[in-house]
């Protein structure tokens, strides 16, 4: 049997090149061209999962990591197994954990391993997890950090007919034809693939680095105002709302940050609530897209009449948009009414 190593203090076995922080990409707002990026592109699904970093080391011990070093071999042991059973010793690679409802991906799935640790065995068995890998920082003690990605691809695609679910490698393209239509497939279908991640493939693993690009697919939804953060004067974010099919309301998620141009186009539709309203005086920001050390933020709640327009991403979660949407513009020829 594997030996799943489970510490909570880090730093992990010394045998293994575990970067200080993983390669990261920086936001774009239009597929870049093939030849972007050092060496050509190359094009990847942005899978809507944890960030990990899976190592074997010599001795055969298995670890399991988060983009921040956080230990997460106690919540994904099933795919800590079978990484002591497929790889190598002295191997690390870089990936995504994901977990799989059906034919479309479940974060919600993923935030229970985090929060039900006690539980895993039994959400193993209702909703086991998988490992993506696009990286390969390291193979039976052959260091692949510093080849450039065209050949650290090469190396993952020798892996294909080797490695078994929970694993899988990511699907890539060079063609920037390919990549528009994924992009659009991939809206679509809506299965958990947020965008694309753009990949100079001359380019060596960089540590911490934003050499990489990420483009994601956007749609424009509509929801209703129900608070601010900041004054109603002057709104810093907005916070919205749907409603539920029995007709109540429930928090959607959050804008970013607005421009004066947003503000000035918002305020004079603000109208701040004296009575009844669905929302506390003060909200956790784990609420509002912070995940890490969430704390509790005083709003502004104000009558849920306004309908924004807003531009969101792929990440939402049975109603709700986990990362903060873009504010478009107000619909004053929407109601409330139009959004039930």
């Amino acid at each position: 049997m594997p030996r799943v190593v489970h510490r909570s203090n880090l730093p992990p076995a010394p045998d293994l090149p575990w970067p200080d922080e993983p390669m990261l990409a920086k936001a774009v707002d239009h597929l870049p061209s093939a030849r972007t990026l050092p060496g050509g592109c190359q094009y990847e699904p942005k899978w809507d999962g944890y960030r990990g970093l899976l190592g074997v080391a010599a001795d055969g011990g298995v670890m399991v990591r988060s983009r921040r070093h956080t230990d997460l071999t106690g919540a994904f042991p099933d795919v800590a197994g079978a990484a002591g059973r497929q790889l190598p010793p002295g191997t690390l690679l870089d990936g995504e954990i994901v977990i799989w409802a059906g034919d479309r991906l479940d974060f919600a799935a993923l935030q229970s391993r985090m929060t039900s640790r006690q539980r895993v065995a039994g959400l193993i068995r209702s909703a086991p997890a998988s490992f993506v890998v696009f990286d390969v920082l390291q193979w039976q003690g052959t260091p692949f950090a510093q080849e450039p990605l065209r050949v650290r691809r090469r190396k993952l695609q020798t892996l294909v007919t080797r490695l078994e679910p929970p694993f899988a490698i990511t699907p890539a393209t060079r063609d920037h034809d390919v990549a528009e239509n994924w992009l659009r497939d991939y809206a679509d279908a809506r299965v958990g693939i947020e965008g694309l991640v753009i990949k100079g493939l001359a380019v060596r693993y960089q540590s911490g680095r934003r050499a990489w690009l990420k483009l994601r697919i956007r749609n424009s939804a509509e929801a209703l105002v129900a608070a601010v953060t900041g004054t109603a004067q002057r709104p810093e974010r907005l916070i919205l709302a749907l409603p539920r099919p029995d007709g109540t309301l429930e928090i959607a998620g959050t804008t970013t940050d607005l421009t004066p141009r947003q503000r000035d186009e918002i305020v004079p539709y603000l109208e701040v609530s004296t009575g009844e309203h669905f929302l506390p005086g003060e909200i956790s920001t784990g609420r509002l897209g912070a995940w890490t050390n969430p704390r509790r933020l005083p709003i502004v709640r104000v009558e849920p009449t306004v309908v924004a327009e807003v531009q969101a991403d792929l990440a939402d979660q049975a109603g709700y948009w986990r990362h903060p949407t873009r504010f478009l513009r107000v619909r004053l020829d929407l109601t409330a009414d139009d959004l039930a």
